[in-house]
């Protein structure tokens, strides 16, 4: 039993061996541009990270405790063909700007999320807040790629907390991304009063910020309108969902309010979110639970939850949500607000029915398309590394 975990530990640092922007590594598009050429996109940051040079794309993993704003000019690699030479993403230039403004705290950023949308002739934003283990580059890289790759046509922001690029520091992230809420919060606040056109999306704990921080908006004084975002998506969710104490239903109900439809994917073979059990202390995520629905107190609004298991992605089959084509297929129709029967009945489904539908719906996926044996290894060795720490 000792030799499994050893092996065990072994897969996982090799697994996790090479990541360096992110929790899934190097960024790239899911889709075949023509010719194979990358996409330059700008994306509009609002960050607590502390500015730092020597970075990629200007901040750092440490936490400043002030904003910065501005935009980054990304550039996004076409998905590769065979024996092609990877190709991948980086933040080409940072143009820093100042936050506050006559409209608020975070006016400025505001106002170039307002300048990008009336550029394109379009009315909306699509804002992504990443997870744990991502740097300030992997988080615009990670917003521009799945912009792109969802088509949502108009603006992009990204929110990027003081994350850490470093696997041993989860507990770190958990609490730096506690101390963002009330960042995150204004800026959704002055999301709202923009009038612009709202779209979510967050990944990991990144989800879990955006519950906590949905849900708190819902106590405060002047909370924003009910439904202000359009479409609020949650991938790999790291929230707790013990059924004795389930965190994240009392999350969802408070959070439900302002958004007209929520939908969550997850997946059972999450190995990320394995590891983050134990370090709960057993406690059940969310992100790896796909016998499970919910439905919110006020059922005007609309909560979904999606089986990404089948869904292919990095090594540890955490960052299905940007690396998986069928993932990234059906929230590009989620966030063109495409119901979900829609979706199911297509003439190219992005959904399939599961056992029992509804509730139980996943990706659409071709035959013989699944995890990598090592995610599947992975998994049924993580109960013993324990023994070997």
């Amino acid at each position: 039993m000792v030799r499994i975990g050893r092996l065990a530990v072994v897969a996982l640092a090799a697994a996790l061996a090479g990541c360096a922007i992110d929790d899934s590594g190097p960024v790239r598009s899911v889709w075949r541009t023509e010719g194979g050429r990358p996409t330059w996109i700008n994306v509009v940051y609002v960050t607590d990270r502390q500015p730092d040079a020597s970075f990629p794309g200007g901040f750092a993993t440490r936490w400043a405790g002030a904003p910065s704003c501005g935009t980054a000019t990304t550039v996004i690699p076409s998905a590769m063909l065979a024996g092609e030479k990877p190709q991948y993403g980086y933040v080409e230039k940072t143009a820093p700007l100042s936050c506050a403004g006559a409209g608020g705290r975070l006016a400025g950023a505001i106002a170039l999320i307002e300048e990008q949308a009336k550029a394109r002739h379009c009315r909306s934003v699509f804002l992504f807040v990443h997870g744990f283990h991502t740097g300030f580059d992997g988080a615009v890289l990670r917003a521009a790629q799945v912009s792109h790759d969802a088509e949502t046509g108009c603006a992009v922001a990204a929110f990027s907390w003081s994350a850490e690029i470093d696997v041993d520091r989860y507990v770190s992230d958990l609490e730096h991304s506690d101390y963002s809420g009330p960042l995150l919060a204004e800026f959704l606040r002055e999301l709202d009063e923009s009038g612009l056109r709202v779209t979510v999306e967050g990944h990991s704990l990144g989800s879990r910020l955006l519950l906590m921080t949905l849900s708190s908006l819902g106590q405060s004084r002047l909370p924003p309108r009910a439904g202000f975002i359009d479409e609020l998506v949650l991938t790999a969710p790291d929230v707790g969902a013990d059924p004795r104490n389930n965190d994240f239903a009392k999350l969802m109900d408070a959070a439900a309010a302002f958004a007209k439809r929520t939908t969550i994917y997850v997946s059972s073979l999450d190995s990320v979110l394995e590891i983050s059990r134990r370090e709960h202390g057993g406690v059940p995520r969310l992100g790896n639970e796909t016998d499970f629905s919910f439905r919110p107190a006020e059922t005007d609004h609309e909560v979904d939850i999606i089986d990404a298991t089948d869904a292919p992605a990095d090594r540890l089959d955490h960052s299905y949500y940007a690396m998986s084509p069928e993932t990234v297929a059906d929230i590009m129709q989620v966030l063109k607000g495409v119901a979900l029967q829609d979706r199911l009945k297509a003439a190219k489904p992005t959904l399939a029915c599961g056992m029992d539908c509804p509730p139980d719906y996943r990706l659409n996926l071709p035959e013989g398309r699944g995890p990598r044996f090592v995610t599947r290894f992975i998994m049924h060795a993580l109960p013993v590394i324990p023994l070997v720490r």
